[in-house]
C-alpha cells in the first residue's frame, strides 16, 4: 500500500483514538483514495460500524477494494477471528492499523473454508451459523440467521429451535429414515433446544458445539440420548 494512503489512515486512526476508526479504500480507476467513515457500533471502543449510506456514498466514487479499521492500545496486532469471519462476510479484503504503533496489516476473505476446525465465536461462529454455510454451499438454500451473541437458552424462555424449524422449510422425519443432509436437533446442559448438527453419514454428525472447534464426531449414546428431533428440507426430500 502507498505511503500516501497509510498517513491518511494513520491520521484519522489517531483522531479517533480511543475509538476504532473506520473507513473505506476507493479505487476510482485513476487512483485509490481513503474515505474516512464515522463508527456508529453502539460500543466503539471495541468493535466497529459503518452505515450502509457511507457505503453507498464512496461506491459513487469507485469500487470499494479494503474495508479499515483500527485496533487502539494492543500489544500485538493480531487480527482477531471477529475481524476474519466479518472479512469472510464481506468478500473483500480488510486492512487493520494498531494505535499508537502505527502497525498494519491486510486480511483476505477464506474462501470455500473446511467444516471442520472452526473456532468457537458465540452469535458468529457456531452450531447455526455452520449449517448455515453448509446448507448454502452444498445445496444452495438460503437459511435465516439466528445466531445471537447470547447465551439465549440458559433461561428457558427463549426457543430459537423449536420456534423457527418449520419456517425454514424442515419437516421432521424418523430415525431409522435419516439421510445425509438432515439435522439433528438436541438438548445438551438447557430446559430448550439449543444445538443441532448435520449427519454426513457413516454415524458422523458435522457440528460447532459450544466452546470448541467445529469437527465431525461420531452420532453415538450422548448425542442420541439428547436427541429431540430429526429434520429434512422440504427441498432435499427428493434428493438421492
Amino acid at each position: 500500500m502507498r505511503q500516501k494512503l497509510l498517513d491518511s489512515i494513520k491520521k484519522h486512526v489517531e483522531s479517533q483514538y480511543p475509538n476504532e476508526a473506520c473507513g473505506l479504500i476507493v479505487d476510482t480507476g485513476k487512483t485509490q483514495k481513503y474515505i474516512p467513515c464515522k463508527n456508529i457500533s453502539e460500543n466503539p471502543t471495541e468493535h466497529f460500524l459503518i452505515s450502509s449510506d457511507e457505503q453507498l456514498e464512496a461506491e459513487k466514487q469507485g469500487e470499494i477494494i479494503m474495508i479499515i479499521h483500527s485496533h487502539p492500545d494492543v500489544p500485538k496486532l493480531i487480527p482477531s477471528e471477529f475481524d476474519r469471519i466479518q472479512c469472510d462476510y464481506s468478500g473483500i479484503e480488510w486492512g487493520i492499523m494498531s494505535y499508537p504503533d502505527g502497525d498494519f496489516c491486510t486480511i483476505s476473505p477464506r474462501i470455500n473454508r473446511d467444516y471442520t476446525g472452526r473456532q468457537w465465536l458465540l452469535g458468529h461462529a457456531d452450531c447455526w451459523s455452520l449449517i448455515m454455510d453448509y446448507y448454502q454451499r452444498e445445496h444452495g438454500i438460503s437459511l435465516k440467521n439466528y445466531s445471537v451473541s447470547s447465551e439465549w437458552w440458559e433461561s428457558g424462555k427463549e426457543d430459537l429451535y423449536d420456534d423457527n424449524w418449520r419456517s425454514e422449510g424442515f419437516i421432521e422425519v424418523n430415525l431409522d429414515e435419516m439421510k445425509v443432509g438432515d439435522i439433528i436437533m438436541m438438548r445438551i446442559s438447557a430446559p430448550v433446544t439449543n444445538h443441532a448438527g448435520i449427519y454426513v453419514g457413516d454415524n458422523l454428525i458435522l457440528h460447532h458445539l459450544y466452546g470448541q472447534l467445529s469437527s465431525r464426531t461420531p452420532y453415538g449414546k450422548y448425542f442420541r440420548d439428547r436427541t429431540v428431533r430429526i429434520v429434512r428440507h422440504k427441498e432435499l426430500f427428493d434428493a438421492k
